[in-house]
């Protein structure tokens, strides 16, 4: 009810007072603050970045931090509250360039750190830490756009980084067949880069980003126009082989 009030009803038609009083019940509902109290002194939300649920095969237990921000935001918190803040912190720096494989021991281990569920197996395969520094940006991008920050430098930067990297793929002949064979199995070619659910959601939250790219966003219409492959398939992630869960193609 608060966010048909405050997005759909005309400025002019608001009534000041009802509008508060919608804020308040918002912030008040108890499964949003049952989310809000879940929150880690790091901003983090589950001790993971990315889950949308439970998970064996990436090690999630519960929902992770993308998805509890874009959850409370869903049900109508203003992005200036608290917890949005404590939050931000951890994912603006998740857009940094920063990877896991820098020469310099010191930016490499902050990058490290920033893998967060994968930290640990990412120590002995770089490749999963550059795919998972990849969907923690992408992730990272996306929730911040939501929450507000659509003007930011900072995010802007990474959509239009993240916008060059799916059209580059859209313009390869990848695009038309991107699997390959990986340890007996279908694997998504390590070097397709298909749009995944962050970025398309980042980019409906960018309108600037979208006039900007006009092209693209054509392109990716056009992409989106086809059917998925039926063929099943896994992420080949460094030496790891993953579900595909963010990923699109079609």
């Amino acid at each position: 009810m608060y966010r048909a009030y405050a997005e759909v009803v005309p400025e002019v038609e608001r009534d000041p007072a009802r509008l508060e009083a919608l804020r308040q019940s918002v912030t008040h509902y108890k499964p949003a603050q049952a989310i809000a109290r879940k929150q880690k002194a790091t901003g983090l939300w589950s001790g993971n970045l990315l889950a949308p649920a439970a998970s064996k095969t990436y090690g999630w237990t519960e929902p992770g931090t993308v998805y509890h921000y874009r959850r409370l935001l869903e049900l109508g918190w203003p992005p200036s509250e608290r917890v949005f803040r404590n939050a931000d912190r951890f994912l603006f720096q998740l857009l940094s360039r920063i990877e896991t494989d820098d020469p310099d021991r010191t930016v490499a281990q902050r990058a490290l750190e920033l893998l967060i569920e994968f930290q640990k197996p990412a120590k002995t395969d770089p490749g999963l830490g550059r795919w998972a520094r990849r969907m923690g940006r992408e992730g990272a991008a996306c929730a911040l756009a939501r929450g507000g920050h659509s003007d930011d430098p900072r995010v802007r930067g990474t959509a239009h980084t993240i916008a060059s990297n799916i059209s580059q793929y859209l313009r390869s002949e990848l695009a038309a067949n991107p699997f390959k064979k990986a340890q007996g199995k279908t694997v998504l070619d390590p070097h397709a880069f298909p749009p995944t659910i962050f970025a398309v959601e980042m980019l409906a939250f960018l309108p600037p980003v979208q006039r900007e790219r006009a092209g693209f966003i054509e392109r990716l219409g056009h992409y989106f126009s086809s059917p998925a492959p039926r063929r099943a398939f896994f992420i080949l992630a460094g030496k790891k082989l993953l579900k595909p869960m963010f990923e699109i193609l079609g």
